[in-house]
């Protein structure tokens, strides 16, 4: 089923994100799907549509960023024969085409304010209009919107429509980047190492020390850079024996330098997480617990193990 969802990974924030999936899934509400750049929004919104009341109807998908003024309106909505120069058919837009099914906005920050003007007309009354035509048409579409700007100071700064933003933002999910899915990055990488080689024929298998370099590797791009990292070193590598990290970009190749093993790494990448998690509390241990998906028990075993336990015990008696 996980696999379904096209979801892989088996940290506490990606189980946490298959639940919020199947929660919004069932309702029949526009969401918001937030995170940075590369951490798979879309795949979420895919999976939204596939387990919706919608999966046997068309799932659209438009890149907001690459519509200007002049073609949102022709994208989305339509245009009728002859509505301007080149439109020697009619044709439906994404909103007709994607009747009774889900239609994805990605990037939804970028459109311009008139842009989101006639999109929030459509939100609102349900009706779209063809470019060219005075006939309003009924649709019935779960919009299902993405992006990676925060849209709460946009909508101060009045670059976003704030009504927009609320009827977008009826129910939201939030996408984690990679470097806060632990071990993930291991089995993301060899998902993707098996696809790679499917499509390329290669029989070459990634080095112990190839692998430690990409667990420590902070990932600014997300699951996109991993895959397409992934793909370079079996192109670029042997066909067949050990790709070694001298096949690694050196931004990723040079942090390898002070790993020995696997499990070096991994304690490593834990000792950052559960840190960041107590700064991001301000030493609350019961608010990092609750963010860590573990009990205060559980942190605080998890704080002697990974002998973090002297600062942050400072740390919670002066944050009251």
């Amino acid at each position: 089923m996980d696999e379904d969802l096209g979801l892989l990974g088996r940290s506490h924030t990606v189980q946490a994100l298959r639940s919020a999936v199947r929660r919004v899934a069932e309702s029949p509400y526009p969401a918001l799907i937030t995170g940075e750049s590369g951490s798979g929004k879309e795949l979420v919104a895919r999976a939204i549509h596939r387990l919706s009341r919608r999966p046997d109807r068309r799932f659209g998908a438009v890149n907001c960023a690459a519509l200007t003024d002049e073609l949102v309106e022709a994208e989305l909505f339509g245009y009728a024969r002859g509505a301007f120069t080149g439109a020697v058919t009619e044709r439906a837009g994404l909103f007709e085409a994607s009747e009774r099914g889900t239609l994805f906005l990605d990037e939804v920050g970028e459109l311009s304010t008139r842009a989101q003007a006639k999109l929030l007309r459509a939100l609102q009354d349900g009706e779209i209009r063809r470019v060219g035509e005075n006939l309003s048409r009924r649709v019935d579409v779960r919009v299902v919107a993405a992006t990676n700007r925060l849209l709460e100071a946009d909508a101060s700064a009045g670059r976003f429509r704030e009504d927009l933003l609320y009827r977008l933002d009826v129910v939201r999910i939030e996408v984690p980047a990679l470097r806060e899915r632990g071990d993930d990055v291991l089995l993301l990488s060899e998902h993707f190492w098996r696809r790679a080689q499917s499509l390329t024929g290669s029989r070459g298998a990634p080095a112990r020390a190839t692998l430690l370099a990409l667990a420590r590797y902070h990932w600014p791009g997300n699951v996109r850079q991993l895959e397409n990292v992934i793909a370079s070193l079996v192109v670029r590598g042997p066909r067949h024996g050990v790709v070694g990290p001298a096949t690694l970009p050196p931004c990723i190749a040079g942090e390898t330098a002070e790993v020995e093993t696997l499990q070096q790494a991994r304690l490593g990448f834990e000792r950052r997480y559960v840190s960041g998690a107590l700064a991001r509390a301000g030493g609350r241990r019961g608010k990092a617990a609750l963010a860590l998906g573990v009990t205060r028990q559980g942190l605080a075993k998890l704080l002697k193990r990974l002998d973090l336990e002297g600062p942050h015990r400072h740390a919670s008696r002066t944050s009251g």
